[in-house]
């Protein structure tokens, strides 16, 4: 018994290496295609739009479903453990160090009142958007918005 649980704690390490090996650093940009896919795909009518540019998601179910989508598209959600916190910690390394982003993810990643796993997503994304995190976050996307629409407007 003994050597099982080791062996299934090595292949459970492994596999971890493995999953976080092949984690691709997401992108203002994936970040951006990811909303667009997700908004087509909860066909949200087209007044959220002004909204979401503006980081405003109320409290709203077809929002709630919307975030999930485009944090499980990012691959940064689980719907079992939250946001990979490593992950998004990751993004940000250049503006701030593991100390101090992992505990402001952590605390928005719980779950304390076991919400739905979409009502939980939708939480964490709010709580992660009204920290330091989340105006790095709105900076960042931010000004690829305003570069993208930039480019597009024809004079």
């Amino acid at each position: 018994m003994r050597s099982t649980t080791l062996a299934f704690i090595v292949f459970l390490f492994t596999f971890d290496a493995f999953s976080a090996a092949d984690f691709e650093e997401k992108s203002e940009d994936d970040f951006l295609s990811a909303s667009e896919r997700c908004f087509e795909r909860e066909r949200l009518p087209s007044s959220y739009q002004r909204r979401f540019d503006n980081f405003e998601y109320p409290d709203e179910e077809i929002v709630h479903r919307y975030v999930h989508c485009i944090w499980k598209k990012l691959e940064l959600w689980n719907d079992r453990t939250g946001f990979n916190v490593e992950h998004i910690a990751a993004l940000y390394r250049d503006k701030a160090n593991t100390e101090v982003l992992v505990p402001i993810l952590s605390d928005c990643n719980r779950n304390a009142q076991n919400e739905s796993k979409l009502k939980w997503c939708y939480d964490a994304f709010k709580c992660m958007l009204d920290s330091r995190v989340g105006q790095w976050f709105k900076e960042d996307v931010g000004r690829k918005l305003h570069d993208t629409k930039k480019a597009n407007h024809v004079d």
